[in-house]
């Protein structure tokens, strides 16, 4: 009787296997796996800094120039307007998903996915430049300091604001 359950099991094992493969297969095609995040070292912002440099945006201080943001609106109506309306990036749909993120995230996406026709083609200027023309369509104010392309201070201004 003990080489009758066997069978039972394998079936078991096997419907298990299968069931994990379909639910991560799902998740692969998706698109919207969360993605892995690398443990803290010493070379990532603290928890403390994100929240300071949080309170910075709050207060205005995230710092891109209206050249920049101008330059942004240039590159997006010569790479952009072929896919997108610069409403887009303003609306309650784009608000909601991109209020919970970072500017690191926004210009990761731009920087390694678009164009669509070229993705990964615009330099790093032009990516920021992007970045700063959001930024100034969602209500952040322009100031004298151009916004880094550096992946550290991207990834320590927070969004938030853009909820209003």
């Amino acid at each position: 009787t003990l080489n009758q359950d066997r069978p039972s099991m394998k079936r078991h094992q096997k419907n298990l296997i299968a069931s994990l493969l379909f639910t991560l297969s799902g998740c692969a095609a998706s698109g919207n796996v969360a993605p892995v995040v690398a443990p803290q070292s010493e070379g990532q912002p603290d928890e403390a800094a994100t929240v300071a440099v949080a309170e910075e945006n709050a207060n205005g201080s995230i710092s891109f120039t209206d050249d920049q943001a101008d330059g942004g609106r240039e590159v997006f109506r010569s790479q952009c307007t072929e896919c997108h309306a610069s409403s887009e990036f303003s609306d309650s749909q784009f608000k909601f998903k991109w209020s919970r993120r970072h500017a690191g995230s926004l210009y990761q996406m731009i920087q390694t996915q678009m164009p669509e026709t070229a993705p990964g083609s615009l330099t790093d200027e032009e990516a920021v430049g992007l970045v700063a023309y959001i930024l100034r369509m969602n209500g952040f104010e322009p100031g004298e300091k151009e916004l880094s392309a550096d992946p550290e201070v991207l990834d320590g201004i927070s969004l938030s604001s853009i909820r209003n």
